[in-house]
């Protein structure tokens, strides 16, 4: 699917749509959303290294700041369901999503 702006984003997130082709301006605000979050390789070390609690703890922390943050009802949206995607660029620069469970 493809999404040209925060709207389609949000709802092809919701949808939990397997890939999503970003174009145009939106593209840079995705990729600063993608920054909050981390890779999964650094979440899997996080993981493992606190015994499994350290998702539960981080999930928790989430909610508070997500709660108390001053940043409108659809950035906090995009924020939540966007950390459930994995990106990559194509040929033509457009951003490519694809749900993170994909590549196990």
């Amino acid at each position: 699917m493809e999404v040209q702006n925060e709207k389609e984003l949000l709802a092809g997130l919701e949808r939990r749509e397997e890939t999503l082709v970003v174009k145009g301006e939106l593209r840079q605000k995705v990729r600063d959303l993608l920054k909050t979050k981390l890779s999964d390789e650094e979440l899997m070390g996080f993981e493992l290294g606190s015994a499994g609690t350290g998702g539960i703890v981080a999930e928790i922390v989430y909610w508070v700041i997500s709660r108390f943050s001053k940043d409108s009802v659809m950035q906090k949206d995009l924020e939540a369901a966007i950390r459930q995607y994995n990106a990559k660029v194509d040929a033509d620069n457009n951003l490519i999503l694809y749900l993170r469970q994909l590549d196990y």
